[in-house]
C-alpha cells in the first residue's frame, strides 16, 4: 500500500500511535461495519433518489473500507440503502467519482498500490444497478500512478482521468467508457520558453468546458487541452499553460459554464481564483506550440476563503469551497460577487456535491476526519443534519 506525498493527510499524525498507545477511541484499526471511513466524494442520482459515497479510509482508521449507497427518499435525512450487498468492499485510497446512471456504473479513481515500487494504480468501474445480480461488483483498469481527478464527457463521449505521476510524469488519460482497457495518454510534460521544463507531477483535477479540458497542478499551473486533438498523433493537444509566478498551489476546479473556479491553497493568500477561459487564445492545431500565459492575463476575480481550500463546486449561481483545516465551507454568490457565508461543518471537509430534489436545493459535504456527511440548506447556509450510519 502506497501513500503519495501530497496525500500525507491520509495518515493523520493524531492517529499514529506511539509504543503502547492507540487512536483516540482506544482501537488502532477499527472494523468498518456500516460506518463511513474518510468519505472523500459523493455523487447523487436525483431520478433514482440515490447517493453514492466513496469511502477512502485516507486516515487509516479502519482495517478496510467500502462503497456506500444511500437512499434519498428524504434527501434531508438519507439512510443506507437496505440491500444485502450494501455497503460493499472497495479498495482503499480511492478518489473522485463520476456517475453514469444510465449505464448503471460509477467510475472511481483509486491510488492503492501493493508496494512502494508499484507505479500502476487503477480506475474502478462499479456496478450500481440494484436489479443486477452483480450489484456492487468492481472491475479494475489501469490508470497510471496516483490517479485522482475525473471528469466526463467530451464531444466523443470520453472519460478523463488525471494522474499525478508520483516520481514520474503526470498525465491526462482519455477513456472510452465502453472499453476501459485502453486509453489515450496525454503527457503533461512541458518544455516552456519562459518557465523551464516540468513533468506534470502533482497534477490534480480536471474539468471539461466546450472542447477543452482544464487540469490543475499543485505547482500552481493550469493546463488547457484541446479535446478535439486528443488521439491525433500529429497534433499536440496542450494549447496553453497558465502559470502562477507567485507560488500558487491549485487543487479543485469547477465551472459554471462560463468561468472556471480554482481553489488555491497558497499559504500567503488562500483563495478561489476566477478564470475566464475565453481569454486563452486558440492555438493553430497544425502548429505544435504552447501558449504561456500568466495568471493575471486570464484571472477576472478572486475570493479569499478559509484554511487549505480543496474542492470547489459551482451550482445555481453559487460556488462552494471546502476549507479542510478550518472545518468550514465558503459560499460565494457569483451575482453579488462576494463570499456570503462561511458554514461550519464536520472535521476536515473535502468533497462537495450540490443538487436539487423535489424543488429543494441541498449541498452534501464529506468530512474526512469525522467520517460523516454534512447536509447544508443553501436557503439558510446552515447544516440541517450530519449523516453518520
Amino acid at each position: 500500500m502506497k501513500l503519495h506525498r501530497w496525500f500525507l493527510f491520509a495518515l493523520s499524525l493524531s492517529c499514529l500511535p506511539l509504543m503502547g498507545s492507540s487512536c483516540d477511541d482506544g482501537i488502532l484499526f477499527k472494523e468498518i461495519g456500516l460506518e463511513l471511513a474518510a468519505p472523500i466524494a459523493v455523487a447523487v442520482d436525483t431520478a433514482k433518489r440515490r447517493a453514492y459515497v466513496v469511502n477512502s479510509n485516507n486516515n487509516v482508521e479502519f482495517t478496510s473500507t467500502t462503497f456506500s449507497v444511500l437512499d434519498l427518499t428524504d434527501p434531508a435525512n438519507p439512510a443506507l440503502l437496505d440491500h444485502a450487498n450494501n455497503p460493499f468492499p472497495q479498495p482503499q485510497f480511492s478518489g473522485q467519482i463520476y456517475l453514469d446512471a444510465a449505464a448503471g456504473k460509477a467510475y472511481v479513481t483509486n491510488r492503492e498500490s501493493d508496494n512502494a515500487d508499484d507505479h500502476v494504480d487503477a480506475l474502478l468501474s462499479i456496478n450500481i444497478d440494484e436489479a443486477s445480480a452483480d450489484f456492487g461488483s468492481i472491475e479494475s483498469f489501469t490508470a497510471g500512478e496516483n490517479p485522482f481527478g475525473i471528469a466526463c464527457c467530451d464531444a466523443q463521449g470520453r472519460l478523463y482521468v488525471v494522474n499525478s505521476g508520483g516520481e514520474g510524469d503526470g498525465a491526462l488519460l482519455a477513456y472510452n467508457p465502453a472499453d476501459l482497457s485502453t486509453f489515450v495518454q496525454i503527457s503533461l510534460e512541458v518544455n516552456s520558453s519562459d518557465h523551464g521544463s516540468f513533468s506534470g507531477e502533482e497534477s490534480e483535477e480536471v474539468v471539461l468546458l466546450g472542447n477543452r479540458a482544464f487540469v490543475t497542478s499543485r505547482f500552481g499551473n493550469v493546463y488547457v487541452i484541446n479535446t478535439d486533438e486528443v488521439g491525433d498523433g500529429s497534433k499536440n493537444p496542450i494549447d496553453a499553460v497558465i502559470f502562477n509566478d507567485d507560488d500558487g498551489e491549485y487543487r479543485g476546479i469547477a465551472t459554471d459554464g462560463t468561468f472556471l473556479y480554482v481553489a488555491d491553497a497558497d499559504r500567503d493568500v488562500e483563495a478561489v481564483r476566477v478564470l475566464d477561459p475565453s481569454l486563452v487564445p486558440v492555438v493553430d492545431p497544425d502548429v505544435a506550440l504552447i501558449n504561456e500565459l500568466d495568471i493575471a492575463e486570464v484571472q477576472v476575480g478572486a475570493f479569499e476563503v478559509g484554511d487549505e481550500p480543496n474542492e470547489v463546486a459551482a451550482y445555481n449561481g453559487r460556488v462552494y469551497v471546502s476549507n479542510r483545516l478550518d472545518d468550514t465551507v465558503s459560499v460565494i454568490d457569483t451575482a453579488a460577487n462576494s463570499v456570503i457565508a462561511t458554514v461550519p461543518v464536520g472535521e476536515e471537509p473535502y468533497g462537495i456535491t450540490p443538487f436539487t430534489m423535489d424543488g429543494i436545493d441541498y449541498v452534501y459535504v464529506t468530512n474526512l476526519r469525522s467520517n460523516s456527511i454534512s447536509i447544508i440548506d443553501p436557503a439558510t447556509n446552515t447544516v440541517i443534519r450530519t449523516f453518520q450510519p
